[in-house]
């Protein structure tokens, strides 16, 4: 494509997973309040899972970052959620190549303290334009659908639907600390699984 030129993409029915300076088409501006896009996270192909741990955990917990870099949630912790003015949820959000590092990041935050979870599937579509840099071709239009996966993850029952399909109730106590490494009774150390 060295004889064309990119002159417009929309991203149509992709409100929450991109800039809204991307969208286009015929989808209306997103008009959701300012509480409930504080409680997202937009996971891109770039982004450090753990820079997007971070943030969901200071969402969780609304603790700054500098404690963030030390934090390790424990029963004694001052900072359990909801305790500091924290969110209740969190809503995680990816696109396309982005879903499998979505799920990694919320796996992940289930293993740190006990979260419900929603998950819910989409797909939007993406309109690229393309004019001729030579005369006598033709304007190209591409159009394909993008996968789209949005995450919700809860500390409590408030606003979470049990019988959606897409539920999933915490990890109890055992599956959570199973994944890390202990000292049996003998005082043998017992590598994780």
């Amino acid at each position: 494509m060295d004889k064309y030129r990119l002159v417009d993409e929309q991203y149509i029915g992709a409100q929450g997973f991109i800039d809204e300076s991307k969208l286009g088409g015929t989808s209306a501006p997103p008009t959701d309040s300012d509480a409930e896009t504080e409680c997202t996270v937009r996971i891109t192909p770039q982004a450090k899972p753990r820079s997007c741990i971070t943030t969901a955990m200071n969402i969780f917990v609304s603790v700054p970052a500098t404690r963030m870099r030390s934090f390790t949630l424990q029963a004694h912790d001052p900072f359990l959620p909801n305790q500091a003015g924290g969110n209740n949820h969190v809503e995680l959000k990816a696109l396309g190549k982005a879903i499998h590092k979505a799920v990694t990041i919320a796996e992940i935050l289930k293993r740190k303290m006990p979260l419900h979870q929603i998950n819910a599937l989409s797909s939007c579509e993406i309109v690229t334009t393309y004019e001729p840099l030579e005369e006598g071709l033709d304007t190209v239009v591409n159009q394909h659908y993008v996968s789209c996966l949005t995450i919700t993850l809860s500390t409590d029952l408030e606003g979470v639907d049990v019988h959606n399909i897409g539920y999933q109730p915490p990890l109890d106590e055992f599956e959570r600390s199973s994944h890390q490494s202990h000292t049996d009774l003998t005082g043998t150390y017992v590598p994780a699984s």
